[in-house]
């Protein structure tokens, strides 16, 4: 049975590349086990956001290396409009950051779930499907 394809939010991302301590020390074993590398998708907002976090060249050469080998869906009209939706209806009754709308349009558009530990920034999306490592 081939495992779903599913997509990674930055911060499940900093602590698979180990960047600034791991806070979630099971996240390398649910990516490369339970989800399997090949199985990751990261959206162009995400790596966007790792880079803008290198401190320095070496924490920007050690992203490159470690997320070169994962697909990256591109921002395109789809995710546009949809995130510009999310927006119009969250933003202002949830606090809706333009990065969290985009990786969820992203998401939404591809109609794969979305692995996040900042489940609140998500959770009132609703058309918005969270993978839950526990129920796999």
């Amino acid at each position: 049975m081939a495992k779903k394809i599913i997509i990674c939010d930055t911060d499940v991302m900093i602590d698979y590349l180990n960047i600034n301590s791991q806070r979630h020390p099971s996240t390398k074993n649910i990516l490369k086990n339970l989800i399997g590398l090949d199985n990751i998708l990261l959206s162009a907002i995400t790596k966007m956001e790792l880079i803008v976090g290198a401190t320095n060249k070496t924490d920007l050469n050690n992203i490159n290396k470690n997320i070169h080998k994962f697909s990256i869906a591109l921002i395109g009209d789809g995710v546009t409009q949809t995130a510009i939706q999310l927006l119009q209806e969250y933003k202002l009754s949830h606090g809706l950051a333009l990065p969290d709308a985009l990786i969820a349009a992203t998401a939404l558009i591809l109609e794969l779930e979305l692995y996040t530990y900042n489940i609140k920034d998500y959770k009132f999306i609703n058309s918005l499907v969270l993978f839950e490592p526990a129920n796999q």
